[in-house]
């Protein structure tokens, strides 16, 4: 379901205001450039964002956030913050890994928010009923300019509504600007990965109790599925480290008035990495022991029928000879053979179970 949200702030004032369509287009300070001027590649020299062109009046900043976004509302944003169609098509597109694209008048970053929301909250830390976990990634296309924050995104936030709440409860939040409400943005993203990050803790218990207690032979695949949605994340918590730290690069180039910002970012990024690597390194361990109890388990079946055939061999053989059609066999006119015979079999079948269960095979 579509949906656009936009706060326009006084800093003076301590003001924070929501827009609609018309409202957002008001605030431009004047006339836009026309829609599609190319955006200029920044010079690392040049100060950055501190030379792009205002969009809004002075002392104020917008953030607009667009859910599922329709053509109507991309042409929006095009007349009211001049994007290039190219910056339109990349936004348009989806892109499975985090990045930062710097021009002159914005930066483009793209990192992902996560969500279990399609999985119910009673089976989420035993998995579901397949044992499985539903971990959805969605992507968060943000655009940050001087005086304005643009996010997109094709599924609601959580995150981002818990922000909006804040803002309006302490709209003097956001007194820093842009640079803090970007800082603002992803922190309550990456937060968000640590609640998803303890069920997956608990649910690699609950596979080391399953592993020793009460082994299953599913199991293995359970830990491979497991493995596969840590891989998924692992694919876009590392890049956004990258992209986090090419911020805090950006921001000390710039006078790292909100460096202390992004370096928390960055503890956050490299905390979120660390775990997961840390999780696949147990699980990696959990799948070894797996291996290795499933193969002692065969080896004691391998025993058990070892033991059995031995057994029941030597009465075969007895049998096998005593079958045999030759003539001069004195044991076949032997009054009490027969007898002699089976106490023999039942005497051979008695000390190797003995033998074999003392050896732990049976």
């Amino acid at each position: 379901m579509a949906m656009i949200s936009a706060y326009l702030y006084n800093i003076e004032q301590n003001k924070l205001t929501s827009l609609d369509a018309a409202g957002l287009l008001a605030t431009a300070p004047s006339p836009q450039a026309p829609p599609g001027k190319p955006p200029r590649e920044r010079d690392a020299a040049s100060g950055g964002l501190q030379a792009a062109p205002a969009q809004c009046r002075d002392g104020e900043f917008v953030w607009v956030d667009v859910t599922a976004p329709t053509e109507e509302e991309f042409q929006l944003l095009i007349q009211r913050f001049g994007l290039h169609p190219l910056v339109v098509e990349d936004i348009k597109s989806v892109e499975g890994r985090p990045k930062l694209h710097d021009y002159g008048d914005y930066l483009f970053v793209i990192f992902h928010g996560v969500s279990l929301e399609n999985v119910p909250e009673e089976t989420t830390l035993k998995g579901t009923p397949e044992g499985r976990f539903d971990v959805q990634l969605i992507e968060i296309d943000c655009l940050v300019g001087r005086d304005y924050v643009v996010t997109i995104h094709q599924e609601p936030l959580q995150p981002f509504d818990d922000l909006r709440r804040r803002w309006q409860r302490h709209p003097e939040l956001m007194r820093p600007g842009t640079p803090y409400l970007l800082y603002e943005i992803m922190d309550e993203v990456l937060d968000d990965f640590f609640p998803l990050l303890d069920k997956l803790d608990e649910r690699i218990d609950d596979f080391e109790d399953r592993l020793f207690t009460n082994f299953e032979e599913r199991l293995s695949s359970d830990i491979f599925s497991l493995k596969r949605n840590l891989l998924e994340i692992r694919h876009v918590a590392g890049p956004t480290r990258d992209v986090v730290n090419i911020l805090l690069r950006h921001n000390a180039e710039r006078g790292g008035q909100h460096f202390a910002y992004f370096q928390d970012l960055y503890d956050h990024a490299v905390r979120i990495v660390d775990m997961i690597d840390t999780f696949r390194d147990i699980l990696s361990g959990a799948l070894d022991a797996y291996l290795a109890i499933e193969s002692n388990r065969m080896n004691a079946v391998m025993k058990t029928l070892t033991s059995a055939s031995i057994i029941l061999l030597i009465p075969t053989l007895i049998a096998g000879v005593y079958g045999m059609n030759f003539t001069n066999m004195p044991e076949l006119h032997s009054r009490y053979g027969y007898f002699i015979v089976l106490g023999i079999m039942a005497a051979t079948m008695m000390g190797l179970a003995m033998y074999f269960r003392r050896k732990d095979w049976l």
